[in-house]
């Protein structure tokens, strides 16, 4: 417990360092004061760029810091598994996602006088974030530099990520929506639009299937890529970093 509490303490001591907090508390505001202002943008646009993009980009930046910071080192040598190290970052992760979420929901409701199940919300957003927590871990683990991590982190954001803000404004067609379910940002897209707007639009065969692939897709990116290759991982950006030096 001890040395999940300071992978957490280490994870903001950078945070803090390097502006990622000052970043996302800057970030949080100016949404929530676009929301507050500029009616004519949705809502859920500015979610989706929280949930979808802003892990991503903590992970890469927290892991690329620790590389060049050499703190993987000590991570790759603690007796703890790596499923305690990655449930640590994700933690931290999340602690840092829970301010644009309140501020989020005290605009929704005292500004916008939106009317939504709050608790729903609030689990869908900790899913969205936690899977691309998840898919950020995995693209580091599968990229073997940190130009290929970056391509990786771009092109995921890009091609996956910009589908449910696409598909809210209506550019994808409705029978292309049964090939978007292999993107987790699409199918946390869906839960967002049917507590936010109703059950209206979506066979609830749909959303259940979004719940559920989200969590087999968390299952098994953790169980199948994170917890077998996450401490090789870690020693390979040690010697990496190791030869780069010498």
């Amino acid at each position: 417990m001890s040395r999940f509490i300071q992978i957490i303490k280490n994870d903001f001591k950078n945070y803090l360092r390097y502006s990622v907090l000052q970043t996302v508390l800057i970030l949080s505001v100016l949404f929530s004061v676009s929301m507050a202002f500029f009616p004519q943008i949705d809502p859920l646009i500015l979610v989706y760029i929280t949930v979808f993009i802003l892990p991503v980009i903590i992970l890469s930046i927290s892991i690329y810091i620790e590389n060049e910071e050499k703190t993987l080192f000590p991570l790759a040598m603690c007796d703890c598994s790596a499923l305690e190290i990655i449930l640590a970052k994700v933690v931290s992760a999340l602690l840092i996602l829970l301010i644009p979420l309140i501020l989020y929901i005290i605009i929704m409701f005292t500004v916008l006088h939106m009317s939504f199940n709050v608790l729903l919300f609030i689990l869908i957003y900790l899913l969205s974030a936690v899977i691309h927590i998840i898919i950020g871990i995995v693209l580091a683990i599968i990229s073997k530099s940190n130009h290929i991590m970056s391509i990786s982190y771009i092109g995921y954001i890009v091609i996956f990520s910009v589908m449910p803000i696409f598909h809210q404004q209506g550019l994808i067609p409705e029978y292309f929506q049964y090939i978007l379910i292999v993107s987790p940002a699409y199918l946390s897209g869906l839960l967002f639009e049917q507590i936010i707007i109703g059950y209206i639009h979506i066979a609830d065969w749909l959303i259940i299937l979004a719940i559920l692939l989200q969590l087999i897709y968390i299952g098994v990116f953790t169980m199948f890529v994170i917890r077998p290759y996450f401490k090789s991982y870690l020693f390979y950006r040690i010697n990496e970093k190791g030869e780069r030096l010498g």
